[in-house]
């Protein structure tokens, strides 16, 4: 028996169990965590070597990577893994931060001048891409582990509370970042518009928070519609759209409770608003639209035509808007599509339509390269998706200028044929052979190609491939959802 700090006497081992006695009680007062960012940096012990995550949804008008990087390079920290959710050419500062060794590694997708800088330049370690769920999963199971996870907020309160959802540089819900803020050893949330507590909407919440940086901008979401989530006016791409949902129509896909989800190109996006015109015409509601939010399928809800939106990320200020007055149903990354979870939205997609840099004949997809070997593209959610489909179509042209898009080999493997269904050209449609019942389905109502017919129609309009010779330096690598490495980025050799 021993007697504890509220002077009564307890035993502490019953049963063969070992309890510890009480010590005194602590009274626990709350205190601001707003701070700036560099002291924000310093609370959280940076150190060098550390990974430092991001999320991506501010796009092109992101001010929050830079700004972070300033800071860790005044703080004299080296070699920061980078673990963004996407990168885009506003992030073109990053290259002098690789220049100085403030960041000497990253895994995350990588969209433009950053990607063709380091594909000349080797990082110490590979780049690391990974979709959308992957990335989710990869935190989740400690694979890919941030110390420090810096959140973009348009609006918090000073205990960590959180939005993407309201604030001048309201971007949509923070979607990305729940699982980085879970199991990053510190997570910081930067803003620019302190609210009264509690926050209204609370995508991240203060339990996971260790301090709130107030910066004076976190970006300009007026760039969330970037260049490539804006819709074609090309008449051969809206071609490619409008086909793109006659294959859906041939398939039986267009009924009453289909679920549909599109890329954020601008094809895909075109096929979005033949598809809601279809849906019109024919006089049936969609049961769910997921994925990306955009005023196409605000429009389409908004008709009566889907009759819920299962949203993860948001591409344009008008989707924005509609959010602050009818919230849908938000579904995080990890709900929208990690592999390890026991149910994903997108399990039960009906249809998507997704983009590619290349295509082969044996239906492998490339988002992520160029044909000339340069990293400029991340994977989004186009493994996932692609997988969780009945029917994924990918759509491009046979060819762009004097390169073969559909060919022998792609340049680097992004979403492997097996689970690709259709493409879909400016030539033709292609179904997948194994998708014997996709063929017999549209057998009179749509006619078919070859996609061995697609490639020789590019190669006689180009000539063929380039020749591109690869070194056996590694620029870096992509991955399938489940964290197995899927193709290897070569470096390209300077001629």
């Amino acid at each position: 028996m021993v007697e504890n700090a509220a002077r009564r006497h307890i035993e502490t081992d019953i049963k063969g169990r070992t309890f510890t006695p009480f010590a005194g009680a602590k009274k626990h007062t709350y205190a601001s965590k707003v701070t700036t960012l560099k002291n924000a940096l310093k609370q959280c012990g940076l150190k060098n070597g550390d990974t430092i995550s991001f999320h991506h949804q501010l796009r092109e008008g992101d001010y929050v990577i830079t700004t972070t990087l300033e800071a860790v390079r005044e703080l004299g920290v080296k070699n920061i893994r980078m673990a963004q959710t996407a990168m885009f050419n506003i992030h073109e500062p990053v290259i002098d931060f690789i220049k100085d060794r403030t960041v000497n590694r990253i895994e995350g997708s990588i969209n433009g001048s950053v990607g063709a800088y380091v594909s000349k330049h080797l990082l110490d370690f590979p780049v690391i891409l990974r979709s959308h769920g992957g990335r989710w999963a990869a935190v989740k199971k400690g694979e890919l582990h941030p110390t420090i996870a810096v959140i973009a907020a348009s609006a918090a309160d000073e205990r960590g509370n959180a939005t993407g959802i309201v604030g001048e540089s309201a971007f949509g819900p923070i979607s990305y970042s729940q699982v980085d803020a879970m199991h990053a050893d510190h997570v910081i949330i930067v803003t620019d518009t302190l609210v009264e507590y509690p926050s209204p909407h609370q995508e991240i919440q203060e339990r996971y928070v260790d301090v709130v940086a107030h910066v004076d901008n976190i970006g300009d979401p007026k760039k969330i519609m970037s260049g490539t989530t804006k819709v074609t006016e090309n008449p051969e791409k809206l071609k490619i759209a409008h086909d793109c949902v006659d294959l859906m129509d041939a398939t039986g896909l267009i009924k009453n409770g289909m679920v549909f989800q599109s890329g954020a190109g601008g094809i895909s996006l075109a096929a979005m608003k033949y598809l809601g015109e279809r849906l019109e015409e024919k006089d049936i509601t969609a049961s769910t639209a997921t994925g990306g939010l955009t005023q196409l399928i605000c429009d389409i809800y908004k008709a009566g035509r889907v009759k819920n939106i299962y949203y993860s990320q948001v591409f344009d200020a008008y989707s924005v808007k509609f959010l602050q007055e009818d919230l849908g149903l938000p579904a995080d990354i990890g709900h929208y599509a990690d592999p390890t979870s026991k149910g994903r939205t997108i399990d039960g997609l009906d249809t998507v339509v997704l983009g590619a840099t290349e295509v082969d004949t044996d239906f492998n997809v490339n988002v992520n390269t160029h044909s000339d070997g340069r990293l400029l593209h991340g994977i989004g959610g186009h493994q996932d998706t692609a997988a969780g489909a009945s029917l994924s179509i990918i759509t491009c042209p046979v060819f762009r200028k004097t390169n073969p898009i559909v060919r022998e080999h792609v340049t680097t493997v992004t979403t492997p044929g097996d689970v690709v269904d259709a493409i879909v050209t400016n030539q033709g449609i292609a179904i997948n052979p194994n998708r014997k019942d996709l063929i017999e389905k549209v057998k009179g109502a749509i006619p078919l190609v070859s996609i061995e017919e697609l490639k020789e129609s590019a190669y006689q309009a180009t000539g063929g491939p380039q020749h591109v010779e690869f070194t056996n330096d590694v620029v870096g690598m992509t991955k399938w959802f489940d964290g197995t490495v899927l193709d290897i980025i070569w470096k390209v050799k300077d001629v």
